[in-house]
């Protein structure tokens, strides 16, 4: 009894173990309450709003004249400017043709603004900027020339985002100043406008506290879920960051964030910006979750700067993630073990109990009975280490390839930049200029991913390509390159395998243009035996390590 009273007494600990570490997840996701309430109705609250877009492009077969349609597209494009820039793009483009149609002047400068400022959303600044000199900005109004040096503000302000902490970061500030201060002396006095860029001024100009005063006041005329609100907590948590105060930085983000999701904004950045603050204090779990729905957002909204930003967080945020589940399993293992180990003590002093009472009777039968338990433990026990080993080994290998390739990379752009600041202190600005044109560094880079990819997929799954070729006719078969290297049909099963399906994202993973991977994919299609469940077959082959 003294034996058993000993083991009730070990359960009762382990459980209670496992109590304690539930009880301080739970106390730590206070602070975030809103924002974890409105990510879990993120998906409703995007189905809600293509629900009302839907609503105002049925419009569109009402409109009789080209003013009516021109209405309609306004509408169209004030309900995706900040949702998704490419339809956004669409409908804007669409107003300049209809405006060139009006011979109507006023509303062709109109079109044109708004398609600068989604391209400059885009980070097509090249092309923004061509686009503005185009423009003749004797015909402006108050209201247009207002709006056309707010897009150039835009511009610097991205370019100063993209190349922070680069040698280009001091020209591009001076210039978003000056554009803050013509904007400033524009726009009305106390309205919105004019009061946000009086303070981007004065913070530029090292006056943030005076900035803070102006944002502060100006956030109790809006409410959460207005893009002016988002914009305002997420400007003011990066004025009280510079000054050092990073609680109410998060606590602003945390703002800026919920009212995103609650207005359905996809064009966002105060919920990364939050994961990384999080990720820097140790808080990894609630980081990669935050970081996934911003990089989903950008993917969705579509803008190359937002994603180039969250990659250069994303892997270290996964890397970290990984090493604390692995951490995690590894408890869970010991864990599962020691409740194992107590479970067949419990169950061997029961059984002990029982033959004691009955005074050894049917001792045979009781013995085989344990016996069959045993083995059945045992063998669940081997086949949940073998599963747990395999996936260890997963992991270890694609984690041994990203940090290879990552530090490679790393390597890489370092001797490239080296080289680069040599050529201009030595000024050979021909050769400079002859390398920076040079695309051989990008071709370099992306063969050493393929390698890097192939590799890592090919030695977890090496029976693949004949997985593959068995869903293809005979005379189509595909054979790897020479070394072992996937081909780009290959690379595109591979991705499909993963649960990569959607074009754009294959594109921008194997460097190609979307209609690159559709025709292939259409070819697959057509070779395979079965052609319209060929994908489906590929997602679920059973693939063995």
């Amino acid at each position: 009894m003294k034996r058993l009273s000993t083991i009730v007494v070990l359960f009762v600990v382990l459980l209670a173990a496992l109590g304690v570490s539930t009880h301080e997840c739970v106390a730590a996701g206070g602070p975030y309450h809103r924002l974890d309430s409105l990510i879990m109705l993120h998906e409703r609250s995007v189905a809600d709003k293509k629900s009302r877009i839907d609503s105002v492009r049925a419009g569109l077969a009402q409109a009789a004249t080209p003013e009516q349609e021109y209405a309609v597209n306004e509408s169209l494009l004030a309900e995706y400017a900040e949702f998704q820039n490419d339809s956004a793009l669409r409908y804007a483009a669409r107003n300049v043709r209809l405006a060139i149609d009006l011979n109507d002047a006023s509303r062709y400068i109109d079109s044109r603004l708004s398609m600068m400022q989604l391209l400059a959303k885009s980070y097509l600044l090249d092309e923004t900027i061509q686009m503005a000199a185009t423009i003749d900005t004797t015909r402006f109004t108050a209201g247009q020339r207002l709006r056309f040096y707010k897009i150039l503000s835009d511009i610097y302000l991205f370019k100063m985002e993209f190349h922070q902490g680069s040698s280009y970061q001091a020209q591009y500030q001076a210039q978003l100043t000056a554009y803050r201060e013509r904007v400033a002396q524009l726009s009305e006095p106390g309205s919105e406008m004019n009061v946000r860029y009086r303070a981007g001024y004065l913070h530029d100009t090292g006056r943030t506290d005076q900035a803070i005063s102006l944002l502060e006041s100006l956030l109790t005329h809006y409410h959460s879920g207005e893009r002016t609100f988002s914009i305002i907590t997420s400007t003011l948590a990066f004025y009280y960051g510079s000054k050092g105060n990073i609680s109410l930085q998060k606590q602003l983000l945390a703002q800026s964030a919920a009212s995103d999701l609650e207005g359905c904004i996809m064009d966002n950045t105060a919920l990364r910006q939050l994961a990384a603050l999080l990720f820097d204090e140790g808080d990894v779990d609630r980081a990669y979750r935050y970081i996934n729905i911003s990089v989903a957002d950008a993917t969705f909204y579509g803008t190359r700067l937002r994603n180039v930003q969250a990659s250069q967080l994303v892997p270290s945020i996964i890397s970290a993630y990984h090493a604390k589940q692995e951490k995690h399993h590894r408890r869970q293992r010991a864990m599962i073990v020691a409740l194992s180990v107590v479970a067949l003590l419990l169950v061997a002093g029961v059984l002990a109990l029982a033959i004691l009472y009955k005074r050894y009777r049917r001792i045979s039968n009781s013995r085989q009975r344990i016996n069959q338990q045993l083995n059945a433990t045992v063998a669940q026990l081997e086949q949940s280490n073998t599963a747990l080993r395999e996936r260890d080994k997963i992991k270890e290998q694609y984690l041994g390839r990203f940090l290879a390739l990552s530090s490679s990379l790393i390597d890489r752009t370092e001797r490239q930049r080296k080289a680069l600041n040599r050529l201009s202190m030595d000024r050979k600005q021909q050769e400079l200029a002859t390398v920076l044109k040079s695309q051989n560094f990008y071709h370099e880079n992306t063969a050493l991913f393929y390698h890097h990819f192939d590799t890592a997929f090919l030695s977890i799954y090496p029976d693949f390509i004949d997985a593959v070729n068995r869903l293809l006719e005979p005379q189509h078969r595909i054979m790897p390159k020479d070394g072992g290297q996937l081909s780009t049909e290959l690379r595109i099963l591979a991705l499909l395998r993963l649960g990569i399906t959607d074009n754009k994202e294959i594109a921008s993973i194997l460097r190609s243009s979307i209609t690159t991977i559709y025709t292939y994919r259409s070819k697959l299609k057509s070779h395979a035996i079965d052609k319209e469940a060929f994908e489906t077959l590929v997602k679920n082959l059973q693939l063995h390590g």
